[in-house]
């Protein structure tokens, strides 16, 4: 019965239904067929297929990079030092604070639109590059004048110089990623994003081993753009190319109106995520900012999951939220149970684990305040986490002018609180900061949710995860006897049992995605 349950349930989600073509060519709900020139063995992604080998591409790869990853934090702020990182983190600061006038919010309305209606992929191609080109060069212009303006030191200058050149290339590359994750097609990125990593990490890695200093690395940094561009250029252009005859003012200002609440809160959103280190920077030492930097980076590369969440979910919940309202209710759902689930993971992991990683990857010698920060900022990516789904379901359901109305109260907010605390407090100031910041967009994203789509049950979810963290807290305390490896060892089985026990992850839930990735092995094995 549970069976036959769990496979009835499994063909109604996004997860496995396959929808009859019409004769037209295009799905009901306006998928096209896969164009001439399509790469070799891919179909168009709508069900269990697509989520399955989406998540498990990025699931692999995530590994990988983040192996990768580690091998950058671990060599980088020791071969540079603490003053030399915190120039190398207030530059890139400073170049995402343009890098949002560049997108203008297009990305993501070129991901949502096309993904529910891909006979409009030439059109949004051929225009949004037009105008990105545009932009990239007036925000180049802009962090170039800015840097001079607020009188930096030469190096920094330089650096802000590189950095650009990367922005702008960059701004095309998230245009070729939008069509890309539109198409469901996550797969191919995932596995460039591995290819970009291990040449990042392999080129900065000889480049410290050669005694060259951070003006090198930073060109290098700059070419893996390039590269990532050229890469994902590749496939876009096998599915879908530019067409003068489709270049059109009036479609360009149309889109630049449906991106405004888009591009409107990544504003914001850079203001608040980078005006921290910006600050830190004009109001302390150059050291400090990289303790703060230190912190921050690990803070970052921890929000793996719901980026691979946001990623292979977006466009179906964009689908579905015209077709089937039921489907996207338990896509949500899910969504939220999952990300809370792994919220309280992360938060407890990195609160208890501080130090030591921080000894295993800086020393604390060389680094004594990013431990501290780092803890207070776990509990910003906890919100972090659970925000995610909230913001999904904002911008699937059009109402990204809610979320934009959050940001721009959240850009005002931190730059006050960061004035107020980093004087007294330094890079914990900071870091406070940003756990108030977010906490407030998580309260006002919820909030801004249509009435359903966030429930009572979801919330029960958060609760019994954080029951749970309690047993995964005295399970990492009694395995650091053994050292971090100990710990962890312990720790996330213990999890993953008080998780299953408590029911912050229904037993049905867990049956349907083992039932998916059996799925997914039977589809693979197929295919070989």
């Amino acid at each position: 019965m549970l069976r036959n349950r769990l496979r009835s349930l499994y063909q109604r989600l996004p997860l496995g239904r396959a929808v009859p073509r019409n004769t037209s060519g295009h799905h009901p709900t306006g998928t096209p067929t896969p164009p001439a020139g399509a790469p070799p063995n891919v179909t168009v992604a709508h069900g269990g297929g697509s989520i399955a080998r989406n998540a498990a591409a990025m699931m692999v790869a995530q590994v990988m990079t983040w192996t990768a990853t580690f091998l950058l934090i671990l060599h980088l702020p020791r071969a540079l030092g603490a003053e030399t990182y915190g120039k190398l983190n207030f530059s890139l600061a400073l170049m995402g604070l343009f890098a949002s006038f560049v997108d203008f919010g297009t990305t993501t309305l070129v991901t949502r639109e096309v993904a529910r209606d891909r006979s409009r992929a030439e059109a949004y191609l051929t225009n949004v590059l037009v105008l990105k080109s545009v932009t990239a060069v007036l925000a180049y212009l802009g962090l170039l004048g800015s840097t001079v303006l607020i009188g930096r030191s030469p190096d920094i200058v330089h650096l802000v110089f590189i950095f650009g050149i990367g922005m702008m290339i960059d701004a095309i590359a998230r245009l070729a990623d939008s069509l890309l994750q539109a198409y469901e097609y996550v797969h191919y990125q995932a596995w460039g994003e591995v290819m970009d990593k291990v040449l990042h990490t392999a080129l900065v890695l000889f480049l410290l081993a050669q005694g060259y200093g951070i003006v090198p690395i930073a060109w290098a940094m700059t070419a893996m753009n390039a590269v990532r561009l050229l890469r994902n250029g590749y496939w876009v252009l096998r599915l879908v190319r530019p067409r003068l005859h489709l270049l059109n003012l009036g479609f360009m200002r149309q889109a630049m109106l449906a991106s405004l609440p888009f591009f409107l809160f990544a504003v914001f959103a850079k203001v608040y995520d980078k005006v921290d280190i910006t600050m830190l920077g004009m109001m302390a030492s150059d050291t400090v900012v990289g303790y703060y930097g230190a912190a921050y980076r690990l803070f970052t590369s921890l929000f793996f999951v719901p980026h691979i969440l946001y990623t292979i979910t977006f466009p179906v919940l964009s689908r579905l939220w015209a077709a089937d309202q039921a489907a996207y209710r338990q896509a949500v759902r899910r969504s939220f149970a999952a990300l809370s689930v792994a919220a309280v993971g992360v938060l407890v992991c990195t609160v208890v684990l501080a130090e030591p990683v921080v000894d295993l990857l800086y020393t604390r010698a060389e680094f004594p305040g990013t431990a501290p920060a780092l803890r207070i900022l776990a509990l910003a990516l906890a919100c972090q986490y659970v925000n995610t789904a909230a913001v999904m379901v904002l911008q699937t359901t059009d109402r990204q002018t809610q979320w934009a109305r959050a940001g721009a109260l959240a850009a005002l907010v931190n730059p006050a609180i960061n004035y107020l605390l980093i004087p007294p407090l330094g890079h914990l100031g900071a870091a406070a900061t940003t756990v108030i910041t977010e906490a407030m967009l998580l309260v006002l994203a919820v909030r801004a949710c249509p009435p359903g789509s966030l429930r009572l049950e979801d919330a029960r979810a958060l609760v019994r995860s954080l029951l749970a963290g309690g047993f995964l807290a005295g399970a990492l305390l009694l395995g650091l006897r053994w050292g971090l490896a100990g710990a962890l060892l312990l720790g996330l089985p213990v999890y993953t049992a008080a998780v299953i026990r408590l029911g912050a992850v229904s037993r049905e839930d867990l049956a349907l995605a083992k039932l998916t990735v059996r799925s997914h092995l039977r589809a693979v094995r197929k295919a070989a």
